[in-house]
């Protein structure tokens, strides 16, 4: 048996064995991957703002004469999967060992589409029905039967119809761009925008709907240890944000938040060459909570800034220690000049990010993706441990 292979070309794009299936095969592939993890992000952040640190507990029919509950289910397949846990990817969130199927039938069902239907723009049995036959089409492929090509014109139009509202929310849980106004007068905003330290920056933005808040908290890398290795190669020791440990140690701001992300400054050095790295830590809530619990959050924020600060002061005594939220990493600079060409300075800082694991928290959903289209072009959706496409810019 001759299993051919794709291979690419000079300019980029790949050249596919005819005997390979046909192409519609492939178009089908990647939106019902798109459609179906777009669901569970969405499904998991409404359940997560009305029920907290209890949504694993939502349950659903799961036959006539019993319900599951989202842990209970996917416990069962995590174990499943374990004892092959030498194929593919360790994942544990919960979410992600749900059908799309099953999905549906948590949205649709009686004791929680009264907190989806708002974001859906028909009744909950047109709704499901046009959910029910993207599902029948996935089921098709994911058993390997034949589809056709007319199925994935079906497959965009219901994707269309009844994720108009759900990618409206998906947007603006990814994106906050608009700086809240400092003359707010709200008293969530007047407990939070005093949080910081010579370190640490506290800046809300608003969702451009104004329904999701992030709180941005901006941490200036603290250098612990400099060494000059030869010339123009620097070696440094900073302080860095352990991002998950936040959620692990501070529970109150675990069960409100709804998810967590980072984002990493390209670096820069100063006159005296001290490396330059600011790390981003993003917060997001749906601005209602944050609202109703300020004081709880609040005192969370400020317990972790505060913790993060003693911490830092830790380790530029003793750069081998470690605290709960703050630790050290190294970063390299070195500057590059090739022959009749201006030379430039170069990073390796890979160890300033935290990528996601398998072990950390549901909220916290690694590297900030800043996309327009989440539903069609995310390079990375929540709890995986890698990308899924090539980054798209808005020149492509």
């Amino acid at each position: 048996m001759e299993w051919k292979f794709a291979y690419q070309k000079e300019d980029g794009l790949f050249k596919i064995p005819k005997r390979w299936l046909h192409i519609h095969y492939y178009e089908a592939f990647n939106i019902l991957f798109r459609f179906e993890n777009s669901l569970r992000i969405f499904v998991y952040a409404i359940l997560k703002n009305e029920f907290f640190d209890k949504w694993k507990e939502c349950s659903f029919p799961a036959s006539e004469n019993n319900s599951q509950t989202i842990n209970g289910l996917a416990s069962k397949r995590i174990s499943q999967a374990e004892n092959f846990g030498y194929l593919g990817f360790d994942i544990i969130a919960p979410l992600m060992h749900l059908t799309s199927g099953e999905l549906v039938d948590l949205i649709t069902s009686n004791s929680y589409w009264p907190k989806f239907k708002i974001y859906f723009k028909g009744n909950k049995e047109i709704i499901k029905n046009k959910l029910l036959e993207i599902g029948t089409i996935r089921n098709s492929l994911a058993h390997f039967r034949p589809i056709k090509s007319e199925d994935i014109e079906l497959i965009k139009q219901n994707s269309r119809h009844t994720l108009i509202g759900v990618e409206e929310c998906l947007s603006n849980i990814y994106n906050q761009s608009i700086r809240v106004p400092t003359n707010t007068c709200e008293d969530w905003y007047t407990s939070i925008s005093t949080i910081g330290t010579e370190t640490i920056t506290t800046i809300p933005y608003y969702s451009s709907d104004e329904l999701w808040v992030n709180i941005k908290l901006s941490f200036k890398t603290l250098i612990l240890e400099k060494q000059q290795l030869m010339t123009n190669f620097y070696r440094f020791v900073v302080a860095k944000i352990n991002t998950p440990n936040i959620l692990l140690n501070h529970k109150e701001l675990a069960k409100y938040v709804t998810c967590v992300t980072e984002n990493v400054g390209y670096p820069s050095l100063s006159e005296e060459i001290d490396i330059i790295i600011n790390k981003d830590v993003n917060l997001v809530f749906r601005k209602d909570i944050l609202s109703e619990y300020k004081n709880k959050i609040s005192d969370d924020i400020k317990n972790a800034v505060q913790c993060i600060n003693s911490e830092c002061d830790l380790l530029s005594q003793d750069n081998l220690a470690r605290g709960l939220i703050a630790e050290s990493a190294e970063v390299t600079a070195w500057f590059y000049k090739p022959e009749n060409e201006d030379g430039k300075w170069n990073y390796q800082y890979n160890s300033i990010y935290q990528e996601y694991k398998p072990n950390h928290p549901d909220e916290y959903w690694g590297l900030h993706q800043s996309a327009s289209d989440i539903v069609g072009g995310c390079q990375r959706y929540p709890w995986m441990p890698e990308n899924i496409s090539q980054y798209e810019s808005f020149m492509d």
